[in-house]
């Protein structure tokens, strides 16, 4: 045994400066509204550094670790502009009662990837004091992290070349159209020995020339706060959202494949022939697996949100909350696969995509500086993703076991859990309470951990802890 060390550093510094204002007393305000202009403008600058520092023992991967650590460095700077507005159109008349246009812009310049232009805008119509209306567009970026750019490209091996003679029959797997299209020469097909193993050479890691995800999310909604029913709110906002260049990896056997059947530009230039056309026989040869800008999301859904606070007399108030989401649509494709994963989970599919949870939470608020709170978290079924009906998903043969295996399904899972707070006239508050009361263990399912947003055996999405007792004492002064 030894002593193995492995110091990081994370490091963000952030300059804001902003301005707000209302123009009305400049103005800036339509006749037809009762209200002016509101705008905020500024510009920010953001450094992120990250920097992990191995020791020699992480490093070579002595002392019985399964592969070694690796030094990761790099900074990326963002230098931004702003600006935001609330318009009001339309107020205090019939039917509009307010009628408003929010709208924002700002430029971002990455050290990394250079500029890029983000907006939004959003309607919101007020028809009466019951009734509002409310939708828009908003246009957004993910710049790429320090890991996904930084994080150092290393040589592993994969399979999939069928330009290489079988070790056979000593024939290509691809015909000769297929291969050239693959960066094969005529004089090379049919002479490409065989990978003794089978496999071929292949790079992974972070790629610096990332660029950002886009995203593109249209909502639309409605809020209903009848005048009849005083302290009850309830909206619903339906969302699609679409995020392309995704950053992702391709398996090379994917990336030879799509290359050779569609002469895919994108696809060819990530492998690299050595100079007799092989990708195992030198260094010279292999296929690109770092990470690339290939990937489009797609979630779709309608969020919830129900609201009522119930006059109890001398007793206090009743507040009662629902937050739910019904998941309409989780598409992920890339050049290799597209599919919807909604329903589903494990695999490609990761974390359990339910069509339907919530969080309802009951609040007793006494008139005697008490509150008791009850809340109901609710994650509905889903079915392993070899049970889908899609080609790109299912699994017949992955199905059967698992159904053996009593994992092909999770339940849907409920928690509850109870809290009581006492509140002293000086601003003293003490809180005690249990989460997960029934000590609700989650399920176990397969181990995915090789898949992204999974863990072994436990999704994180559900409760780990089992029963849980906390307390808190609060000063306010």
């Amino acid at each position: 045994s030894t002593v193995a060390l492995m110091l990081g550093e994370n490091r963000t510094r952030v300059l804001n400066l902003t301005f707000t204002g209302d123009l009305e007393h400049y103005g800036a305000k339509l006749p037809s509204a009762s209200e002016g202009l509101q705008v905020a403008v500024g510009t920010e600058y953001r450094t992120q550094f990250l920097r992990i520092s191995p020791d020699e023992v992480n490093l070579t991967g002595a002392a019985g670790f399964i592969g070694s650590a690796e030094r990761v460095s790099g900074t990326v700077d963002v230098k931004e502009l702003f600006i935001e507005a609330l318009v009001p159109i339309v107020q205090d008349t019939s039917g509009f009662r307010d009628f408003s246009l929010e709208l924002g812009y700002r430029y971002s310049d990455y050290s990394t990837s250079g500029g890029f232009n983000t907006y939004k805008g959003l309607l919101n119509w007020a028809i009466t004091e019951s009734w509002r209306l409310r939708g828009g567009y908003n246009r957004a970026v993910r710049a790429p992290n320090i890991y996904e750019l930084f994080r150092p490209q290393n040589q592993t091996v994969s399979t999939g070349d069928i330009c290489m003679n079988d070790r056979e029959t000593g024939i290509p797997e691809g015909t000769l159209e297929e291969c050239l299209r693959t960066g094969v020469t005529e004089a090379q097909y049919g002479n490409i020995p065989p990978s003794p193993n089978g496999y071929i050479n292949s790079i992974f890691g972070g790629n610096p020339s990332l660029e950002p995800e886009e995203a593109g999310t249209y909502t639309a909604g409605v809020v209903w706060t009848p005048s009849a029913l005083p302290g009850l709110s309830v909206t619903a906002d339906y969302y699609d959202i679409v995020i392309t260049e995704a950053v992702g990896s391709l398996w090379a056997g994917f990336v030879i494949e799509l290359c050779a059947e569609n002469d895919d530009p994108a696809m060819c230039s990530l492998i690299h022939r050595d100079e007799v056309g092989s990708l195992w026989l030198t260094d010279d040869g292999y296929v690109d697996e770092t990470l690339q800008n290939i990937g489009r999301l797609n979630a779709e859904g309608v969020d919830l949100n129900f609201s009522y606070l119930i006059g109890l007399g001398d007793a206090g108030y009743l507040n009662v909350g629902l937050i739910g989401t019904y998941l309409l649509t989780a598409r992920l494709a890339d050049p290799s696969y597209d599919f919807d994963c909604v329903g589903y989970y494990g695999g490609p599919c990761g974390q359990a995509n339910s069509r339907w949870r919530h969080r309802l939470r009951a609040t007793w608020e006494s008139n005697f500086y008490l509150d008791f709170s009850l809340i109901w978290r609710r994650i509905g079924p889903a079915e392993i993703y070899a049970a889908s009906s899609d080609s790109d998903l299912a699994d017949p043969e992955y199905l059967a076991v698992a159904r053996l295996n009593g994992i092909d399904a999770v339940s849907a899972q409920d928690w509850f859990d109870l809290a009581l707070s006492y509140t002293w006239r000086k601003g003293i508050q003490l809180t005690v309470g249990v989460n997960n009361i029934f000590d609700t263990e989650p399920p176990l399912v397969p181990d995915f951990s090789s898949n992204p947003g999974t863990a072994g055996n436990i999704f994180t999405s559900y409760d780990p802890l089992g029963r849980h007792v906390f307390a808190s004492l609060q000063f306010a002064f």
